[in-house]
């Protein structure tokens, strides 16, 4: 869109509010090209309250107001507040500290600023958010993407001319330039820590090193972009005094956007069917799910419905779509396999109402494919009663791919190995059960909500090893670790802090509570799957010391083992893969595994594209890349600190029946993780 455009509205309230949305840091640049003095008009008249302000287009106000020496100097001012990271959020109790600072490595699979231009924003004083606009101006010139700030500093002819048609001389615009340039140094970096900056210690170089998260202005404004373009799906976070957070904030209102991807776990799924209750009667097929939205929306791709442009991103989407088509199969049959892992430890015999299904359960592995023609009528029979999936019910063009899908998951079944996965000596599985997390944190870091950090699993494993090596007085080692979420229950209520401030220093008076800084909080339930080495010829400790030392945080929130009424042996150790495995084999489809990623994205472009594509990727925080080189700092909880930038990664929601299906090889290779620290950056990453 050129600015050209806009200047053509009748409508003086509605052009007022088009160019104040299109100069605002969460939309696309706008061309100005040509229009230098329009823009100009509209910056400077945009650094007075809107009240004062009838028409953007007032050239006359504009010209005073470039003249009004003490107005333009508190805009000028207002650029040593300028940053790259802001620090003020989401704490706006943070003073007197910027950063800017020059964009960090890239780190292959993950995404950052590194991955775009560098943008400035403002924060600092809530009353001068309107003068900081204006050298914070940005747009597209002569097919550049630059902003006032530049257009100042470089002074291109152009732009001189019509500078000086507003009424600064040569004189003032050398001046201000000089100003300008020192306001705008690169690498600044507070020296010391506030009280209000979160610090999180991580192992470094035989010691700790505190880092401080901060977040990337350009990530940010990126990611606003991105929901307002709908290609995301996002939810809000409120800051109630947004002026004081900074000017991203304030130009949305308090309402910034973060990317919204929960874990793929299901509240209602049957978790598996019991003999002794009696199943007479029961349906042993999920027809849930291949009624799901997103399985007919997989069904429509496969018959051609809605074809992409090109014929590469035509056979993405359709091979996308078969594989998404294959899983929710195995989650269509996937009772029938609970029912037969009941069979191995009962004789009791049931009958059924429906002669597919007594195959399903009582055929050896080996026949399974015998059922095939049935299971394929039974299929479209059961799209026939759906009012959306009738239309494919023996759609000439599901008729042999969905058989082939069928073809494939009962033969795979049927061939299916258990496999020894050897371990490294003297190592142990520790497998932890229906572990309760009361208010973890969703925001896995300040840009996404959802599934908790990764982090959060690296820490919960260093912690165990400390306590661990502290009770058995010897060095034990927490090599890489498992997470599977069985329930995920969001909350909806803001958490009110508690009070913590005197109003009054010298005589008797209330306590204050401190502001409220929004968040999303959930209660889960979730199992782990942790690899213990200990030393040579150390015996395994016994299960009563292995619960006494596991932590009791995880993700912000307090960690608990289930009741004693519902499982008391909530730790079992195993020396053997193949018996671990067909224990987590048998966990609630309703779950979900969170497997790492082998891609990872490179690019914006790539992470919406994959979102699109695949269900069953998540983004999530992998972990922190520095900013700098970790030194001594005042205020620091450790020896060194580190300012650094959350990254954002992508995971697998790997459903249980895949998991089981893939094989032992398969999950001892891929569904583990574990904390790698490197100059580069401080990540959680895949174990092999």
């Amino acid at each position: 869109m050129h600015l050209s455009d806009l200047l053509d509205v009748q409508d003086t309230a509605e052009r007022n509010q088009q160019l104040r949305r299109i100069l605002a840091s969460y939309t696309d640049l706008i061309d100005v090209t040509g229009c230098e003095v329009e823009l100009l008009v509209i910056a400077i008249n945009q650094t007075v309250p809107r009240k004062d302000v009838e028409d953007l287009l007032d050239k006359k106000l504009a010209k005073e107001l470039y003249k009004n020496n003490e107005h333009f100097q508190r805009c000028i001012d207002e650029v040593q507040w300028f940053h790259t990271h802001n620090l003020k959020y989401p704490d706006s109790r943070v003073k007197g500290q910027r950063i800017i600072a020059q964009s960090p490595m890239k780190v292959e699979g993950v995404l950052s600023s590194a991955n775009l231009p560098v943008c400035l924003s403002w924060s600092h004083n809530s009353s001068q958010v309107n003068p900081a606009k204006f050298f914070a101006t940005k747009f597209i010139w002569e097919g550049v993407a630059t902003s006032l700030l530049d257009v100042f500093i470089e002074t291109e002819p152009q732009w001189k001319t019509a500078l000086r048609g507003m009424g600064l001389s040569i004189n003032r615009l050398i001046d201000m330039r000089a100003t300008l340039i020192e306001s705008h140094s690169l690498n600044l970096i507070p020296e010391e820590v506030s009280d209000y900056s979160k610090q999180i210690r991580v192992p470094y170089e035989g010691d700790y090193c505190a880092l401080t998260p901060v977040v990337s202005n350009s990530v940010q404004s990126q990611l606003q972009k991105m929901v307002f373009g709908r290609r995301v799906i996002a939810t809000k976070i409120e800051h109630s005094h947004p002026a004081s957070v900074g000017s991203l904030v304030a130009s949305l209102g308090g309402n910034i956007r973060v990317l919204n991807y929960p874990p793929n776990v299901r509240s209602r799924a049957s978790t598996g069917f019991c003999l002794g209750e009696g199943m007479r009667g029961h349906k042993l097929l999920d027809n849930s799910a291949i009624k799901d939205d997103r399985f007919l929306n997989a069904l429509s791709q496969i018959v051609g419905e809605n074809p992409a442009i090109t014929l590469r991103q035509r056979r993405q989407l359709r091979v996308s779509a078969l594989r998404f088509v294959r899983k929710q199969f195995a989650l269509w049959i996937a009772p029938t396999m609970d029912f037969r892992d009941s069979l191995e430890i009962s004789t009791e015999s049931e009958s059924f109402t429906e002669p597919v299904e007594e195959q399903l359960v009582y055929l050896p592995p080996e026949n399974l494919p015998e059922v095939l023609n049935a299971l394929n009528t039974r299929f479209h029979q059961a799209l026939q009663y759906h009012w959306r999936g009738t239309r494919y019910a023996y759609h000439p063009e599901l008729i042999m791919p969905i058989k082939h899908q069928l073809n494939w998951l009962l033969s795979y079944i049927a061939n299916q190995e258990v496999n020894e996965f050897s371990s490294q000596t003297n190592s142990v599985y520790l497998h932890l059960k229906q572990l309760v997390v009361h208010d973890g944190s969703m925001l896995s870091n300040p840009y996404i909500s959802g599934i908790p950090s990764i982090t959060a699993l690296g820490g919960l494993m260093h912690n165990y090893q400390r306590k661990l090596s502290g009770l058995l007085e010897c060095r034990c080692e927490i090599k890489r670790g498992a997470w599977y979420i069985g329930q995920f229950n969001q909350q909806v209520s803001k958490k009110l802090p508690e009070p913590d401030k005197v109003r009054y220093q010298k005589k008797l008076s209330d306590v204050q509570r401190p502001g409220i800084l929004d968040g999303k909080y959930a209660d889960l339930t979730m199992d782990l799957v942790l690899e213990l080495k200990l030393p040579d010829s150390h015996p395994i400790p016994e299960i009563s010391l292995l619960q006494a030392a596991f932590p009791s945080r995880f993700a912000g929130g307090t960690l608990l083992p289930p009741s004693l009424f519902e499982l008391s042996e909530w730790l079992q150790a195993y020396t053997n893969s193949s018996e671990l495995f067909s224990a987590l084999a048998r966990l609630p489809r309703s779950g979900c595994w969170i497997y790492p990623d082998d891609k990872g994205v490179n690019s914006f472009d790539e992470l919406v594209q994959r979102l699109k594509i695949d269900g069953d990727l998540k983004p999530v925080g992998l972990g922190y890349i520095p900013l700098e080189e970790p030194q001594s700092r005042v205020g620091s909880i450790a020896h060194k600190h580190c300012f650094v930038e959350p990254c954002i990664g992508v995971v697998q929601c790997k459903n249980p029946i895949e998991m089981r299906l893939a094989g032992a090889k398969q999950f001892y290779t891929s569904a583990f993780w574990r904390f790698d620290i490197s100059n580069q950056a401080m990540l959680m990453k895949k174990a092999f």
